[in-house]
């Protein structure tokens, strides 16, 4: 146990404080995107202020690491100095920003796992070293805490993107069964890993999974997504059920760690996405398999890799994208709660941090 500020900090709540923090991070960092992205990208062409905003809202996303360590600073009552420290060891222990000959480069929002594992380092150092080097702090710590924690970050950085590339080969074997079973499994994997700090968009682009099985990834999205909604709708205000509906349930991951149970109607909401992807024909891109109905990306993929009619594939994406997918995970959370006694509304409670 220890001590910071006024505060005693025990194992659970550090862990807890670091899942927050990246909850909220995780939101902070990509809504500006989820929300004007997709909607730029059809109005920006020929136009210098919308094109610049377009490149702001990607930019936001390459700073999610640095968010998050200094959420998880404040969680912990640090000062401003320190919070700035576990920013920046966050950001450079992430792998968000690449080392070239040419200078430094931002590399998309980096591995939120290592940068879980760099916050932690950086959280214990500082609660260890505050207020013990005496007049030296203001000189040493910003030494210590980014230099040490960034550099243990950038090593342990390629075995924890292993993780991500073992998933990943773990999907791609999915999709040597029928497409039935394929659609399924990748539906129901997607759906579990959405909510835990494991890239799903990373996955698919590793693999380069397309055709069937990005569209099976895609509703596994939609599945987690959902699931959370009618989780969430009567225990949290209408800023974190907007969110939830906009598509970015990766801020619910503290929720799903701390109350495992919800992995149930997760899979069974997966299952259902997976024979929605397999049935309606949902396709699309290694780029799209990560985003559900996110800015419509899903969608619009799915309807451009159709063929028939335009206006029944429109119904056919409607019903596969909002109508079916919304309907049982209303009836499957219902259910749930009569035949699991400790699965409940309150379980889906998101703690915003406080101010």
């Amino acid at each position: 146990m220890v001590k910071s500020g006024t505060a005693k900090t025990t194992g659970k709540s550090f862990f807890g404080n670091i899942l927050q923090a990246v909850g909220a991070g995780v939101v902070i960092a990509l809504i500006p995107n989820a929300l004007l992205g997709e909607l730029l990208k059809f109005f920006k062409e020929g136009n210098q202020l919308l094109e610049t905003v377009y490149q702001l809202v990607v930019l936001i996303q390459s700073f999610m690491a640095f968010i998050i360590g200094v959420l998880a600073a404040h969680q912990f009552k640090f000062n401003g100095a320190g919070a700035t420290m576990i920013g920046v060891s966050a950001m450079i222990g992430s792998g968000a920003v690449k080392m070239t000959e040419g200078g430094f480069l931002l590399n998309g929002t980096g591995d939120i796992i290592n940068t879980i594992l760099v916050v932690v380092i950086a959280c214990t150092l500082y609660l260890l070293l505050q207020n013990k080097l005496g007049s030296l702090e203001m000189i040493l710590l910003p030494v210590i805490i980014p230099v040490l924690s960034g550099v243990i970050g950038l090593f342990t950085l390629g075995y924890v993107t292993n993780v991500t590339k073992g998933i990943g080969h773990i999907v791609n074997a999915f999709t040597e069964l029928n497409p039935l079973m394929m659609s399924i499994l990748i539906c129901v994997t997607y759906a579990l890993l959405m909510v835990t700090p494991i890239s799903v968009v990373a996955i698919a682009t590793a693999i380069s999974l397309s055709g069937l099985g990005s569209g099976a990834a895609n509703m596994g999205i939609v599945a987690a997504c959902v699931t959370f909604l009618f989780g969430s709708i009567r225990v949290n205000g209408a800023g974190v059920n907007l969110v939830l509906i906009i598509g970015a349930a990766k801020m619910m991951i503290p929720v799903y760690f701390k109350h495992l149970i919800i992995a149930i109607p997760l899979i069974i909401n997966g299952v259902i996405g997976g024979l929605i992807a397999y049935f309606i024909g949902i396709k699309g891109t290694p780029m799209s398999a990560g985003f559900g109905y996110t800015g419509l990306v899903g969608p619009i993929n799915a309807f451009n890799r159709m063929d028939g009619d335009p206006n029944m594939n429109i119904i056919l994406l409607v019903f596969g994208y909002f109508i079916i997918p919304f309907v049982s995970a209303f009836f499957v959370h219902e259910i749930c709660k009569k035949m699991m006694r400790k699965y409940t509304d309150d379980i889906y409670k998101f703690e915003i941090p406080k101010q």
